[in-house]
C-alpha cells in the first residue's frame, strides 16, 4: 500500500517527498537505468555493464548488457536505449554503436553515472497503441510487466519471465495507491497486506514489526520566500538561532532523524556542519536589539501529517526571542516549511536536487573542478549565506512489512530496486509459518531463525 494516488505512472516534476517515494519505488520494478549506485555513491552495473569517459567527461560511452528485451518483446538494443535518454535530455548528443552508446555535452558532466541512476533516468518506452498505453503505461526492462492499471487506485504486476536477471522469485505485487499511513498501519496488523510505507518516527527504535529505516535521504527546512518581509539577514539569523531542535526531534519526531547542520547530511558529505543547529536565543535577542520587526506568515504542506505541529513549535520558539510568527495557509507566505528529498548518494547531485525544490539557485562550482570536497563546501555554503534557507532536520524514510515476508528490506537508500536485495527476490512464508512465528515472537525477535526458502518452498505471491 502507498500514500500517493497517481493519475500516471509519471514521476512528477515537483512531486512531495511521498509522491517521489512511491512512484520511484514503483517505477524501479518496471524499468532499469543504465547503472546504479550504492549508499556510497560507488556505480554498479545495470542495463550497463561497463562505461568510461574522456575529454574532461564531456564525451561517455557505456556498453550495454546483451539480450536484454523490453516487456513487449523488443530488443533494449542501443538504438532504443539512444532514442529514450535523447528524449529524456535534449540538450545531450546521444548516439548509438553496435553495442554501446555514447552521451556528449557541451560542458562537462562528471557527475554523469549519479544523473543517470536517478528514477528519472528510467529506460521506459511507451506503447504506440492508446488502448494498450492505457493498461500498460510503461514498457521496460524491469523484473515485473504492467498486467493491470487503474489510475490512482490499483496497479497489478507480473513477474517478467524472460527478466535479464532472472525471473523474480514472486509471481505478483498488487500496489494500492491513496491510502493514509493509518489506514496502511491497520491493515498491515489485520495481515491484510504485506509491505506499506511509514513514519520514520513509527520505525524507530523497532517500534514496529518488520519495520526499517533508510539513511537520512530528506531534508526538512524552513524557505524565505522571494517576497518576504524578513528581507534583513539579521532577522533571518535570529530565526535561525531561536529554534530549538532538540524537542521537536525528541517529541515530535520521536528521536527520528538527526538536527541539520547543511543541506547535505553527514554521512553524504564527511564533513561535520556548514551551519549551526544550535538554538542561542540571547544572541537572536542581540541581533534584534532596537529594531521593529515585521509580522510573518509561515506556511506548509498540509499533506504533511507532522508540519502543523513542527510549525507551531517554530513560531513559539520565534516568539520566545521577539519574532512574531503566524503559522496560516492563508495570505502571502513570508516562509515555507518544506521537505526537500535528497535522491542521490551523490552529493553534487543531491545538493543542486535541493536547491532546485527548495527554489534557490542552482549551486555554482569551478568549470574545471566542480568535483572536490572543498568545491561542495563551498557550494554549499554559498547557499546558506544570507539565511535564505534554514535547515531543520534530515529525516530517513521507512517501510514496514509483514511476518509473511522473508529476506529483503529496502536498501540504505531507502530504494526497492536499488543495488541491494530488491523486492523480486523475497519470498513468503505460508500461513501456517507466519501464524507460528506470529505466535512465538519476542520483542527481540529476529530473521536469523527463519527456515530458507530451499527448505520449505513458500508461496510465491505477494500483495
Amino acid at each position: 500500500m502507498m500514500q500517493s494516488a497517481p493519475n500516471t505512472l509519471d514521476l512528477p516534476a515537483n512531486a512531495t517527498p511521498a509522491d517521489y517515494w512511491d512512484t520511484a519505488r514503483t517505477l524501479s520494478l518496471i524499468g532499469d537505468t543504465l547503472v546504479k549506485l550504492d549508499a556510497l555513491g560507488r556505480p554498479q552495473p545495470a542495463l550497463a555493464v561497463a562505461w568510461q569517459s574522456y575529454s574532461s567527461a564531456r564525451h561517455w560511452q557505456f556498453t550495454l548488457r546483451r539480450g536484454v528485451k523490453f516487456h513487449d518483446g523488443s530488443a533494449a538494443s542501443p538504438a532504443a536505449i539512444a532514442q529514450i535518454l535523447g528524449t529524456l535530455h535534449p540538450g545531450w548528443n546521444v548516439r548509438a554503436s553496435a553495442d554501446s552508446v555514447s552521451i556528449d555535452s557541451e560542458t562537462t558532466m562528471p557527475s554523469l553515472l549519479a544523473e543517470l541512476a536517478l528514477p528519472r533516468n528510467l529506460l521506459l518506452k511507451r506503447s504506440a497503441n492508446a488502448n494498450e498505453n492505457n493498461n500498460r503505461p510503461h514498457i521496460g526492462t524491469g523484473p515485473f510487466v504492467v498486467a493491470g492499471w487503474q489510475p490512482g487506485k490499483l496497479l497489478k504486476l507480473a513477474a517478467n519471465e524472460e527478466s535479464w536477471a532472472g525471473r523474480p522469485f514472486v509471481d505478483a505485487i498488487e500496489i494500492e495507491f491513496g491510502k493514509s499511513l493509518r489506514d496502511q498501519a491497520i491493515a498491515l496488523e489485520l495481515d491484510k497486506t504485506d509491505v506499506i510505507d511509514t513514519a520514520p518516527q513509527a520505525a524507530n527504535g523497532s517500534q514496529r514489526r518488520g519495520a526499517s529505516s533508510s539513511l537520512p535521504v530528506e531534508l526538512l527546512a524552513l524557505v524565505f520566500s522571494a517576497n518576504s518581509k524578513a528581507q534583513d539577514p539579521r532577522l533571518r539569523e535570529a530565526l535561525a538561532l531561536a529554534i530549538d531542535r532538540k524537542p521537536i526531534q525528541s517529541v515530535l519526531l520521536k528521536s527520528a532523524g538527526e538536527p541539520a547542520a547543511g543541506i547535505l547530511p553527514n554521512w553524504m558529505t564527511g564533513y561535520s556542519a556548514v551551519f549551526s543547529s544550535q538554538a542561542n536565543p540571547q544572541r537572536a535577542r542581540t541581533l534584534l536589539a532596537g529594531s521593529r520587526q515585521p509580522a510573518l506568515n509561515l506556511s506548509y504542506d498540509p499533506r504533511d501529517p507532522q508540519a502543523q505541529l513542527i510549525a507551531e513549535r517554530i513560531a513559539l520558539n520565534a516568539r520566545e526571542v521577539g519574532i512574531t510568527v503566524q503559522v496560516s495557509l492563508s495570505g502571502a507566505e513570508d516562509i515555507r516549511l518544506v521537505r526537500a528529498v535528497l535522491p542521490s548518494p551523490d552529493p553534487l547531485t543531491s545538493l543542486g536536487e535541493a536547491a532546485r525544490q527548495m527554489g534557490l539557485p542552482q549551486p555554482a562550482f569551478p568549470a574545471t573542478r566542480g568535483n572536490s570536497l572543498d568545491d561542495l563546501y563551498q557550494a554549499e555554503r554559498s547557499l546558506l549565506d544570507g539565511y535564505a534557507v534554514i535547515p531543520l532536520f534530515h529525516l530517513p524514510v521507512a517501510t514496514a512489512a509483514s511476518v509473511r515476508v522473508r529476506d529483503w528490506e529496502p536498501d540504505r537508500l531507502g530504494e526497492w530496486g536499488g543495488a541491494g536485495l530488491s523486492l523480486a527476490d523475497l519470498w513468503l512464508a505460508d500461513a501456517s509459518l507466519a501464524d507460528r512465528r506470529t505466535a512465538d515472537s519476542r520483542p527481540n525477535d529476529s530473521r536469523s531463525n527463519d527456515a530458507h526458502p530451499n527448505d520449505a518452498r513458500p508461496e510465491a505471491s505477494s500483495r
